[in-house]
């Protein structure tokens, strides 16, 4: 269930973030690539989790906005869209709650931050490698998505942080699993935030190519804090 959670929300996050790059900015090519990832990443919770039934829900209402791409004015587009969107958040704050049992407040508040930071940092990842394909693209869906990861950043850091002090189970998290969980902060909390400058800086100057080279690390910095992340929120019941 685990391994189902963490493909959920990347795959989520991919799909939410894309607003952010614009299809104009990228062009259909890259939301294509964008919907075929988040497709594969369902099909392997879908393999995962066969039980999972809205898997399959959001597989096929994703092979129905890769087909209405074309028309992205047109309301036959922009629902299957909306509904793709809202699907992928219900079925995360579902999986939340079965994968670590936590209260529904808690799985909602787990949820939107994890599909935060997973999309926004894997997908200015993508869109970094993209500006090596399309000469002349503009630099503002790069630097939107550059902004995203700090501020999902800080909002996983909020998430984490008050369902410790609130819950009361600093001790039995921060002390009792010790080396993982700070292992989880360092590199899932921490490693993006002192990232974010060095981004930023390269972005701000149209380094594309350097960017990406930090944003592989950042991408390799938050996979293990929200896979780490995923086990101590089960064993705490809580979005650790």
């Amino acid at each position: 269930m685990l391994l189902a959670l963490f493909l959920i929300d990347l795959a989520a996050g991919l799909v939410l973030f894309l607003p952010l790059v614009g299809r104009r900015n990228a062009g259909v090519k890259f939301y294509r690539l964008v919907l075929i990832v988040s497709g594969a990443l369902m099909f392997g919770v879908a393999v995962a989790r066969p039980l999972l039934g809205g898997a399959a829900v959001i597989m096929a209402l994703t092979i129905l906005v890769y087909l209405m791409l074309r028309y992205p004015k047109r309301l036959v587009f922009r629902i299957p869209a909306a509904l793709l969107g809202a699907a992928y958040i219900v079925l995360s704050v579902e999986a939340w709650r079965l994968a670590t049992g936590a209260p529904l407040a808690w799985a909602i508040a787990g949820a939107l931050s994890s599909i935060a930071l997973l999309g926004s940092v894997n997908l200015a990842m993508t869109l970094g490698h993209w500006y090596l394909l399309v000469r002349g693209m503009a630099i503002d869906p790069l630097k939107r998505l550059t902004r995203a990861t700090l501020a999902s950043t800080v909002a996983r850091i909020v998430v984490v942080v008050a369902a410790l002090l609130a819950s009361g189970a600093w001790h039995e998290v921060a002390v009792r699993q010790g080396i993982f969980f700070w292992m989880r902060a360092g590199w899932g909390l921490a490693a993006p935030l002192a990232l974010y400058p060095m981004v930023w800086g390269t972005v701000k100057i149209r380094s594309t190519m350097a960017a990406t080279g930090i944003l592989y690390i950042d991408v390799v910095a938050v996979v293990i804090g929200e896979v780490l992340g995923g086990w101590l929120s089960a064993a705490a019941h809580l979005p650790v």
